[in-house]
Parts: structure tokens; C-alpha cells; sequence
């Protein structure tokens, strides 16, 4: 026999009250009072929350001068709401949802690019692809859109700026994964804006006697009118590196009704106009054409009855007037 069994043990008095109390409940048929019990934490069943999108899109930085700037998304009203993942030259780099972007910078050259709806039913098999090919120059910034084909290969579409801009402001950035490609690179810091020196405008004045233009009282050209006009435009084209805008103002003689010498002055300015855009001068800021009638003439002493020596001397007032804003050669 164990001679340690026959050492007699004696349990502290406070454990054998609780011990002998907990006997005699039980013998009665209860149980151990519930603050008694020993408390088992419960067994959490949820799953990790996951953040897809990150923040909203604001505006796309300048490209930095050694690399490309590269922003790929999909719309908002995706048609389908499984996952397009895009891969660079073979290598997973995200995985985007609808309303979802990526951004990031590469080195110049080219670059393929696999985009495959829902790649994951088919074992990742569009990594292998050959991809589209895209050129990429430091310091250019492509936006590339998701085009939801049906197929479940689909392409990309290059977007201009201007509505690439409008269509990310409703995006975010696709965050729920990571990149794995090394094509994908940290962004540099983004190239300095340059303002150009303004350039000089040297305004000059050009009139072009109506009579050598049009018959009295037309708006119609002549032959003469149509060739004054051509010698104009060339002169202008070999004076000016840069026509910044161009005011096109037409005068009338004060013979007949003031309000048919304005409608007269203004028809004749804007025909001046249409023939000089067809001769391809094409103002930064455009044309400015009014018709002032007879409100600015240049000889006053002559009569406004409509007489052959009336016409006559208020030739220099039948006129338009061409003012040319710009930089010269």
C-alpha cells in the first residue's frame, strides 16, 4: 500500500463549507447557484470585415518626367457585378469592382495589359493572354476605361481626359487587394507646371473699303471682293506667329435708315468673317464681328441724299474694319 494514501489531508474550512454545501445541494435535486458557474465566452462566427473602396477620386496629378501615369476603371453601372481583374505583362495587380479605380506609374515604353471578367472561374487563366499593348510616354498620363463586353475577356478603352474626369468623380479606389506586378510603380513626384511667358499682342488696324467689296447697298462679294480678301489673309498669315483674336467691325454711310445701315454693316462684317475662317485663319479666342452703321464715319462734310456725288464722297465710310490682336513674326 501507498503509505502517502494513509497521510491524512485537510482542506482549507472555506473550501470544505462551499464543498460540503454544494453536496447537500445537490442532494436535494438542485443545482449551483448561477454566479456559481463557471462563464464560457461566446464563439465569434463573423468574418473579418473587408474594405473595398478606399477614397473618392478628386482630380488625376500631372505625370512625373520620368514615368507614365496610368489610371484604369470601371463605371458605376457596370452590368455585371462580379470582379474584372487586370494584369500587368502576366502579373495580377487588382482586381476592380464596379465604381472602382487603380492608379499607379510606369516606366516608358510598352506596356500589355490583360483585364478578364470573373478570371477566378477559370483558374487565372487570362494572365496568359497576350493582352493589349500600350505605349507609354514619361510624363503622359493615360485614363483607361473597362469596356463590359459579354465576352469574359474584355478590353480596355482609352478615354480623353476631359470625360475621364467626369466619369471617375462618381469612383473609388479599388483597395480590398494588393498588387503583385512589378510594373506597377510608386508614383514620383508629379512634374512642375511650367506657365508660359504671355505673349505680347501688338493690335493693328485694317480697313477694307466696302466699295472694293461689295455693290452699293449688298451684302454679296464681288469677284474683286473675294480676291482683296485672299491677299488679306495671306499678309496675315506671313505678319503674325500666333492671331490671338480678331474684331471684325463694319461701317455704313448715313444715306437711307440707320437701322438698314446697321443690319448692312454687320451682314457685310460677318461675310468678311466666313470667308477669312475658310482661308483657315483661326483666331486663339476667335472672331468678334459687330456692325456699327453709320455711327463712326470718317468724312462728315458730304450730303445724305442718295445722289452719285453723295455716294461718292462717303466711300471712305462704307468700310470694315479689321483689328488683329496678336504676336508678330
Amino acid at each position: 500500500m501507498n503509505r502517502l494514501a494513509l497521510i491524512p489531508f485537510r482542506l482549507p474550512y472555506k473550501v470544505r463549507k462551499v464543498f460540503s454545501v454544494g453536496l447537500a445541494i445537490c442532494a436535494l435535486g438542485g443545482s449551483l447557484p448561477l454566479q456559481a458557474q463557471p462563464a464560457v465566452e461566446p464563439v465569434s462566427s463573423n468574418s473579418p470585415v473587408i474594405v473595398k473602396y478606399g477614397t473618392k477620386f478628386l482630380t488625376a496629378q500631372r505625370a512625373p518626367v520620368q514615368q507614365a501615369r496610368l489610371i484604369v476603371y470601371r463605371q458605376t453601372n457596370a452590368t455585371r457585378t462580379g470582379p474584372v481583374n487586370i494584369y500587368l505583362e502576366g502579373r495580377f495587380h487588382t482586381a476592380l469592382l464596379s465604381g472602382g479605380y487603380t492608379e499607379f506609374c510606369a516606366a516608358p515604353g510598352r506596356l500589355a495589359i490583360q483585364s478578364v471578367y470573373d478570371d477566378a472561374q477559370t483558374m487565372h487563366l487570362g494572365k496568359e493572354a497576350p493582352g493589349q499593348q500600350w505605349p507609354l510616354k514619361a510624363g503622359d498620363t493615360l485614363f483607361l476605361r473597362v469596356n463590359e463586353a459579354t465576352s469574359l475577356r474584355t478590353t480596355l478603352l482609352e478615354v480623353a481626359p476631359e470625360s475621364a474626369n467626369k466619369e471617375l468623380t462618381l469612383t473609388a479606389a479599388q483597395i480590398h487587394v494588393l498588387s503583385r506586378a512589378p510594373a506597377a510603380r510608386t508614383c514620383d513626384t508629379p512634374a512642375p507646371v511650367v506657365t508660359a511667358a504671355p505673349i505680347p499682342l501688338d493690335p493693328r488696324n485694317y480697313a477694307l473699303q466696302a466699295d472694293a467689296l461689295f455693290e452699293f447697298g449688298k451684302t454679296e462679294l464681288k469677284v474683286a471682293g473675294y480676291n482683296a480678301i485672299e491677299g488679306w489673309a495671306q499678309q496675315l498669315k506671313q505678319d503674325y506667329s500666333q492671331v490671338d483674336r480678331i474684331r471684325i467691325i463694319g461701317h455704313s454711310d448715313p444715306i437711307g435708315k440707320p437701322k438698314r445701315n446697321r443690319e448692312l454693316s454687320l451682314a457685310r462684317a460677318e461675310r468678311v468673317a466666313d470667308q477669312l475662317r475658310d482661308r483657315g485663319v483661326k483666331p486663339v479666342q476667335g472672331f468678334k464681328v459687330e456692325g456699327q452703321g453709320e455711327k463712326s464715319p470718317v468724312k462728315t462734310d458730304c450730303g445724305n441724299t442718295p445722289t452719285p456725288a453723295n455716294k461718292l464722297c462717303h466711300a471712305p465710310n462704307r468700310r470694315v474694319e479689321i483689328i488683329v490682336y496678336g504676336a508678330k513674326n
